[in-house]
């Protein structure tokens, strides 16, 4: 998700830009817009957010959306940034505490909003909230002695991510495999199958030890540097 967003749905983000006062008065703002669609996907997933879904949600015609939104796209960027919501703020004393603070509560974000982890991303974005995170991770990161903190802050962010989508949601039993899969896997995955009689209900524990295995990792190899 990475293409042409409204110079001016940017800027109103941005807080550098207000709503035209001339002309009819709108009836909602931008954010109202953003809470829609995020209410939409939260319900049905990203696939049933659309431009005329969202009017409807709102009382407005799918003209009438044009106002806030120029397109699809702006709406998906909008609405992740949105969710997303702005960065936490991170007093910890130690850098290492900081750094899993904040993992820990995007991966909240992550699982308050399910979608979020469907929504394609290319490139940096371009929204505040989601700088934001950025920013407030290396800030925890520059405090250590590690080579390249922003590559270890994209490890981080798609941590966050990829643990959110493995978590057991409602109806998983429903949707669990057929049971001669299980013998089909360990007969031709033999190593891959001793790892799915895992216990992953709940995920915290493994995500903090794979925060943890990341910045071993980048530790050692600043030390080689």
């Amino acid at each position: 998700m990475h293409s042409q967003v409204d110079d001016r749905l940017l800027r109103i983000a941005w807080g550098l830009e207000r709503a035209p006062t001339r002309g009819p008065r709108a009836r909602f703002t931008v954010q109202d817009v953003a809470a829609a669609a995020s209410g939409i996907a939260d319900t049905g997933g990203i696939a049933s957010v659309s431009l005329a879904r969202v009017a409807a949600e709102l009382g407005l015609t799918t003209t009438a959306l044009y106002r806030y939104v120029d397109s699809k796209d702006s709406l998906l960027e909008l609405m992740t940034d949105s969710a997303v919501g702005p960065a936490p703020e991170l007093d910890a004393d130690d850098w290492r505490t900081g750094v899993r603070t904040w993992v820990r509560e995007l991966h909240a974000r992550y699982r308050r909003h399910p979608w979020l982890a469907e929504v394609q991303v290319a490139g940096l974005p371009r929204f505040p909230n989601r700088l934001g995170w950025i920013e407030a991770l290396l800030v925890e990161l520059d405090r250590s002695d590690l080579v390249d903190p922003m590559h270890v802050a994209l490890l981080l962010e798609s941590l966050a991510r990829a643990f959110s989508a493995i978590v057991p949601g409602e109806g998983a039993e429903a949707s669990a495999p057929a049971p001669w899969l299980a013998g089909a896997v360990a007969e031709r995955f033999p190593r891959l199958a001793r790892e799915l009689d895992r216990d992953w209900t709940d995920v915290e524990p493994e995500l903090s030890r794979a925060v943890d295995t990341v910045l071993r990792g980048a530790e050692r190899t600043g030390d080689e540097a």
